[in-house]
């Protein structure tokens, strides 16, 4: 019987091939793709009270967290317009804090988290998680030292009264305009905290990027994860989450248009690629996602932008993932 002789490029190719798997077809081609679902409606309004002494109000960078009673709270800067000689930017306050049961109604408002109203009057982006070892909450939040800016830990037992540390972490290492923390658990039992940043290791760029700690009073040194050419604070409030094993970094593009929201996808949460691997964009500025009472939802917010029904509050909307056939 006559033998079929297979050449040893295609033999090659087929070996490769399968031992390659999913790791030959390109990231985003592979990704599960993140899109909003149905509307995104505002549910927290930005007011202390209805008609707050006639004051604008405004919202920005904000985090959920679940408490162990299963009620959702929301911490986030929350100021009124700033009045005659301050600055949009420079003037920050408070904190704001609400609960609720119910993510796309019926927010309940309790005092602010931190107030600032007479001290350095500037209160950056908050991010609260429980730290399982010493059985407390922590926030990381942006605050003014004299002169200067950098980031606070904070501390609670019931996340409404918070003990400062009033004293910055990683001083002189990090640039006064590191800010808008995201923090989760990471796989090596480490707390990872993501940071928007410029200048480490020296490179003239937007960067986002990763400090671990065990206890947010120790830290190690900064990693980057991300950086971008261009302006050196392009980019914002970076969040990231794990998906059947691929990382999606979410971040905000303000400075190209203020509510985008790009999303980049990588194998492995040491590193994005935003050239390569820019998966999709969302409607949102300072985007939070969070699952509550099975499902999942993103959020949108900011002081910019204004239109007619534009209220400065939270929005919210569900967000769905569409699977790509040809993974």
């Amino acid at each position: 019987m006559k033998k079929t002789v297979i050449p040893a490029l295609i033999v090659l190719t087929l070996v490769f091939a399968c031992n390659s798997g999913e790791k030959g077809i390109p990231l985003p081609d592979r990704a599960d793709i993140p899109s909003l679902k149905g509307a995104s409606e505002m549910v927290i309004d930005p007011r202390p009270e209805p008609d707050s002494a006639k004051m604008k109000w405004y919202t920005n960078d904000h985090c959920f967290v679940i408490d162990h009673g299963n009620i959702l709270h929301w911490f986030g800067i929350n100021n009124p317009y700033p009045p005659e000689g301050k600055r949009l930017y420079r003037y920050h306050p408070f904190t704001g804090h609400l609960i609720t049961e119910n993510p796309v109604k019926n927010w309940d408002r309790l005092p602010f988290a931190l107030d600032e109203s007479k001290g350095t009057e500037y209160l950056g982006a908050p991010f609260v998680i429980w730290h399982e070892e010493s059985g407390r909450w922590v926030m990381l939040i942006q605050t003014r030292f004299e002169t200067t800016y950098g980031l606070e830990v904070c501390w609670s037992d019931d996340l409404v009264n918070w003990e400062r540390t009033n004293k910055p972490i990683l001083k002189g290492v990090l640039e006064p305009s590191t800010r808008d923390p995201h923090i989760m658990k990471g796989e090596d039992g480490t707390y990872w905290i993501h940071l928007v940043s410029s200048g480490v290791n020296g490179f003239n760029e937007a960067q986002i990027i990763r400090i671990k700690t065990k206890d947010f009073n120790s830290f190690d040194v900064p990693e980057v994860i991300l950086g971008m050419k261009g302006a050196r604070t392009s980019i914002e409030s970076p969040f990231v989450l794990e998906r059947n094993g691929l990382w999606y970094l979410f971040c905000t593009f303000a400075h190209r248009r203020y509510e985008e929201t790009i999303v980049i996808v990588s194998d492995h949460p040491d590193h994005f690629n935003y050239e390569e691997n820019c998966l999709t964009t969302l409607f949102g500025h300072a985007s939070e996602i969070f699952t509550y009472k099975g499902r999942t939802y993103i959020s949108s917010c900011g002081p910019e932008d204004s239109q007619a029904l534009n209220q400065h509050g939270v929005t919210i909307a569900e967000l769905g993932w569409l699977e790509q056939v040809d993974k």
